[in-house]
């Protein structure tokens, strides 16, 4: 009894120094998300950190990597019709079915052995997976007060990486032992029970608020209106570029050249789960201080490292520089991409900034996958792709720097503050 007591007492401690003091119903749902949290980053490092090296592992064609590469956008890039889904819904049931209906999905991994079937089944994932993404921000906008969410929401993410960290080298190992046809199941078990954990949350949802932009063709227009925000997805875009043709590239080293076992690509994600997690609690340090496109453009100067190690690489080790810079552009790049957006953006518009960026990021994604498989087919080398992601990331670097931010008045700092943690379409989980 004393050791519980002890343990809820320190638990209250970390609680009220990372959160703050709760009403009794917001601490009630926020321990209720972190263990949705905690059980889907579980599920997460489990199963999809590791999809494409499988891919790989039993025959996928460049043309199929980039394939997967693509679908993982397709989610993104449809997000904003789920508005439209959810004004006749009740958000909640939305999101959770779009998650049970994905997830349920790698319970077929059990059964199949082909890579094409594979390619299916996760784009089924991934268009679930991503499609509710609004009406999952707008949940938790009503779950907690402005003043306290965003020390909440990262309490939250900490728990998520936290358990990505744990779970990582273990899925290794277990891929190793047992592969993914009983792995990929399991997985998707905990993926169904942390949607489902998700229905415990306490939350009167209302009314969606009416659209100010009714059609695609008023939504691009803010790219005429508002040249600097177009000159910023222009930088956006060439970044992504640049790490979008290296990434279906990746798996192919791993795999063909340095023959790595999924325990040490485990072991190796490790590393980045560490650095994930210490870049949370930095970038965040440092958005509220320089301010978002600060953050993308030193974020931006470390990416350069991932493709200028696998061009280096001789040895499965000579990779942790890649998955070290990975981690710690992970959180810069979900911490300043945010930021920097909503810096840039008209407040009373910027849940359609953020719609116009989600378009921008799906479409780029589902393109650029298949520019790296072209070049192949051309008769470039793996290494000269490395090469020109290098050149298109330093290039973005300096795009960045021509986006002009105007300093902000202690009113406007505290409007965006108060923005940051509405944001609706958050980038989730990049990979190796």
């Amino acid at each position: 009894m004393q050791n519980q007591s002890w343990l809820k007492s320190m638990g209250r401690q970390v609680e009220h120094r990372l959160a703050g003091a709760l009403p009794e119903s917001v601490r009630r749902n926020m321990y209720v998300e972190l263990w949705v949290s905690i059980a889907y980053g579980a599920f997460f490092a489990a199963s999809m950190n590791f999809v494409p090296v499988v891919l790989r592992r039993i025959g996928a064609s460049p043309d199929m990597l980039a394939v997967y590469t693509a679908e993982q956008f397709l989610g993104s890039a449809l997000a904003s019709l789920s508005i439209i889904v959810m004004r006749r819904r009740r958000t909640m049931n939305v999101v959770v079915v779009c998650w049970l209906f994905g997830r349920a999905t790698l319970l077929f991994w059990a059964f199949v052995t082909q890579a094409g079937w594979m390619i299916v089944i996760s784009a089924i994932f991934w268009l679930l997976e991503a499609f509710p993404s609004p009406g999952y921000t707008r949940i938790l906008i009503k779950l907690y007060p402005p003043e306290a969410r965003g020390r909440i929401m990262s309490l939250v993410r900490m728990g998520r990486v936290g358990a990505i960290l744990i779970v990582t080298p273990l899925a290794g190992w277990a891929l190793d032992k047992w592969g993914y046809q009983i792995l990929f199941p399991a997985a998707g078990v905990i993926g169904i029970l942390s949607a489902l954990q998700f229905l415990r949350l306490r939350v009167d949802e209302g009314h969606l608020p009416a659209r100010q932009t009714k059609a695609l063709r008023e939504l691009f227009g803010i790219l005429r209106q508002d040249r600097r925000f177009a000159r910023f997805l222009f930088s956006f875009s060439v970044y992504g570029a640049g790490t979008l043709l290296s990434w279906t590239l990746y798996p192919i080293v791993q795999v063909d050249r340095l023959h790595l076992s999924y325990s040490q690509i485990g072991l190796l994600g490790l590393a980045q789960s560490v650095f994930w997690l210490l870049g949370f609690i930095y970038w965040g340090r440092q958005v509220d201080k320089r301010g978002g496109l600060w953050v993308l453009r030193v974020n931006t100067l470390v990416n350069l490292a991932i493709p200028l190690t696998y061009f280096f690489a001789q040895s499965p080790w000579m990779l942790l520089p890649a998955f070290i810079a990975n981690g710690i552009t992970i959180a810069g790049w979900d911490m300043g991409a945010i930021n920097a957006t909503i810096q840039l953006s008209d407040g009373e518009r910027v849940t359609e900034y953020a719609a116009l960026q989600s378009t921008m990021l799906g479409l780029r994604g589902m393109f650029i996958p298949f520019v790296a498989s072209g070049f192949l087919h051309l008769g470039a080398s793996i290494d000269s792709i490395f090469l020109l992601s290098t050149l298109l990331i330093a290039i973005s670097w300096w795009l960045f720097g021509t986006v002009q931010t105007a300093a902000l008045s202690p009113e406007e700092a505290a409007a965006h503050q108060r923005l940051r943690y509405q944001w609706p379409l958050r980038w989730r989980f990049p990979r190796m």
